[in-house]
């Protein structure tokens, strides 16, 4: 990829393999707060396939239900402190920050995921390679949160290529003008990475420096 010179990764999904703990939340959730008349095993398809707003429509969660649901996530994040030792990191992620930074790559996290989750990830398994850890609880507005992360560490939309698994965070990126790497490990499938738009898609962490550098 032309003028890349940081690579900025998703957390949940991508980085740290938090989706079983997450999944099984999202279920309870569905099943006892909102009635969703449906097996797990189709909850977890619907999930895997679909935007959060085309889920609201599917699950027939009103709109006006957006604060309990956020409020909900932002309790499940808390407890998830507690239980960050038990996330493992995705295999092969290591090497690939580690050849990153060798080929003098600037390296960073976003999330939504809470700050303290993510630095106590990152110290439990030694992942000293970050230069940016940037996280805001901004579940659907992602976009402004990939500019005011721009702006902290004025960063340039041509300098940067986006790691991550979920719809939501192509649209962001096309809305920032960023491009984006799609991950096949993490919350969404490949066929909706690639309905959706995303740029690329690897299936092993080891392709994202050979897209970068080939690119």
């Amino acid at each position: 990829m032309k003028n890349i010179k940081v690579v900025i990764f998703d957390f949940d999904g991508t980085i740290a393999d938090s989706l079983p703990m997450h999944f099984n939340k999202i279920i309870d959730l569905a099943k006892k707060r909102f009635s969703v008349d449906k097996k797990e095993k189709e909850i977890i398809e619907e999930i895997k396939n679909k935007s959060y707003f085309e889920l609201m429509k599917s699950f027939k969660i009103s709109w006006i239900k957006i604060p309990i649901i956020l409020g909900i996530i932002k309790k499940s994040q808390k407890d998830l402190y507690l239980q960050v030792d038990k996330i493992k990191v995705f295999p092969g992620m290591e090497k690939l920050l580690k050849d990153l930074k060798e080929n003098s790559y600037k390296i960073g996290i976003l999330s939504s995921n809470m700050q303290k989750n993510v630095n106590k990830f990152i110290k439990i398994n030694q992942l000293n390679f970050f230069d940016i850890v940037y996280c805001e609880p901004n579940i659907l507005g992602k976009d402004r949160t990939i500019k005011k992360m721009m702006k902290k560490y004025n960063l340039k939309a041509e300098e940067i290529v986006y790691v991550g698994d979920e719809i939501r965070d192509i649209v962001a990126c096309h809305k920032m003008g960023v491009k984006m790497i799609g991950v096949s490990w993490g919350l969404h499938t490949i066929e909706a990475l690639r309905k959706n738009g995303v740029d690329y898609i690897v299936s092993k962490p080891r392709e994202i420096l050979e897209i970068i550098n080939i690119n």
